[in-house]
């Protein structure tokens, strides 16, 4: 995952920074909006998942996982992703 340089001064984000930051940003996938990030989900050193609310209504929820969100937009609190996994049943 990588931080958009014109977003903020950091050159990336910690493991711990995505952690603590991205919940509440929207998701934004190849078809326009997927959602907001509920939870980041992993390891406390090592996260490995976004869980993203779905829905106006918090309909469901979707596990993505980090290595399909490859930009973050901070200051717009926005992270974009490649797909998003289709819900389980």
């Amino acid at each position: 995952m990588t931080v958009r340089q014109d977003d903020t001064d950091q050159q990336s984000w910690s493991c711990d920074d995505r952690r603590d930051h991205s919940k509440g940003f929207r998701v934004d996938g190849p078809e326009g909006r997927a959602g907001v990030v509920e939870a980041v989900l992993g390891h406390q050193d090592k996260p490995t998942t976004l869980a993203v609310r779905e829905g106006l209504f918090a309909l469901r929820t979707i596990h993505v996982p980090l290595e399909r969100a490859p930009e973050v937009r901070p200051r717009a609190e926005r992270i974009v992703v490649r797909s998003c996994p289709e819900p389980g049943p």
